[in-house]
């Protein structure tokens, strides 16, 4: 068997990536080298993620950990994703606390309405509206009873004659 040898070259023509493969980091963190650049303050915790240094502790795209992202419109506080949108904690950014009874309300700090409590009806008992409402018609209805019946014969024509008033006759019982 024979053994490939390979030339050295000039760093200048090694891209990032191989030198990156040919000579793997240790593994472990990196904190102790972002703590010596002296970019971020003191009390926070950062962490080395993705070839740099990242504030875990308000870093969106590194949240509390490595590679955690928060969703749209949430925001890295202390660690955590928070919703700044809706938290009355962290309203509209970290650390913005609405007061007591006060929502939050698309990242604003929003006063609610007072209860309303129904209120008895002005004068008492409520007058009828003037003028009447218009009752809706009401559907024809079939004729009762149902078939309906058949008219009553007429009388022949021409109608009879009456007769002429004849006073009665006295009796032979009464006495006069």
């Amino acid at each position: 068997m024979s053994k490939v040898v390979v030339s050295s070259t000039t760093d200048s023509s090694v891209s990032p990536w191989l030198k990156r493969v040919t000579k793997p980091r240790t593994p472990g963190c990196f904190h102790l080298r972002c703590k010596k650049q002296g970019q971020f303050p003191p009390d926070s915790r950062v962490l080395y993620c993705k070839n740099r240094c990242a504030n875990v502790i308000s870093d969106a795209n590194n949240c509390g950990l490595c590679g955690i992202r928060c969703p749209f419109t949430w925001h890295c506080c202390k660690g955590l994703c928070i919703n700044t949108n809706a938290n009355p904690f962290h309203c509209g950014k970290c650390e913005n606390s609405c007061g007591f009874g006060v929502l939050c309300f698309y990242g604003m700090c929003v006063h609610p309405h007072p209860p309303l409590y129904p209120q008895p009806p002005f004068p008492f008992p409520p007058l009828h509206p003037y003028p009447p409402l218009p009752f809706p018609p009401l559907h024809p209805r079939p004729p009762y009873p149902f078939p309906p019946l058949q008219p009553h014969p007429r009388p022949p024509f021409p109608f009879p004659q009456k007769l002429p008033y004849c006073p009665p006759k006295p009796s032979k019982t009464s006495k006069h």
